[in-house]
């Protein structure tokens, strides 16, 4: 394939050509703490649905893909409601990793992901960061929740290719996106997460 034509299909899926010079400190890190889809009004949806019938996008760990724009469905603010499982505070990149299932015994492999980025990335975050912390106890060292709460969650789409399996394992995940089923569906979180109501 001539160079030309391999740089349009990139660009036409949100790609940034390697020669682009990526510097993201980590994998699609401007579109995980985007604040600018919080003014749309927001989709609603399920994460039985988010897992069942969203298609994937074509993102992969790949580093061509490191600072890929958002594309499809991440272009859309989406509020859901889901009992959160467990939550991790202590992540590699200063989110907050939230499990939420569809109901309160759900399997715990059934679950999407929701991440709120660092403070200091946006004013949204911390507010996002206080509430979870007054509606829900969790256990600090492993993040499991001891009564699983249920509550609203707002925020953008995001595909985490960075978790896809290899080449002969792309419709599962590489086994490292939390606890969250092995199915390539469950790489779609809510991230950033804008906000967080009670039901």
């Amino acid at each position: 394939m001539r160079l030309p034509l391999l740089v349009t299909l990139l660009l036409s899926f949100g790609v940034r050509p390697a020669m682009a010079q990526c510097t993201e400190p980590h994998y699609r890190w401007t579109e995980k703490n985007d604040e600018s889809l919080a003014s749309l009004t927001a989709v609603q949806t399920t994460i039985r649905a988010m897992i069942t019938t969203w298609a994937l996008l074509p993102f992969t760990g790949q580093a061509i893909y490191k600072c890929a724009d958002r594309a499809g469905r991440e272009l859309r603010t989406y509020s859901l409601y889901g009992w959160v499982r467990r939550v991790k505070t202590a992540e590699d990149d200063g989110d907050w990793h939230i499990e939420l299932t569809s109901r309160s015994d759900s399997p715990i492999d059934s679950c999407i992901v929701a991440e709120i980025p660092p403070t200091e990335l946006g004013g949204n975050y911390d507010q996002a960061r206080t509430d979870l912390a007054n509606l829900v106890d969790w256990n600090s060292s492993n993040g499991d929740v001891a009564q699983p709460v249920r509550l609203r969650f707002i925020g953008a789409a995001f595909f985490d290719g960075e978790h896809r399996g290899g080449p002969t394992r792309r419709d599962q995940t590489d086994g490292a996106h939390g606890r969250c089923n092995s199915s390539a569906r469950a790489l779609w979180e809510l991230h950033p997460v804008y906000w967080i109501r009670q039901p």
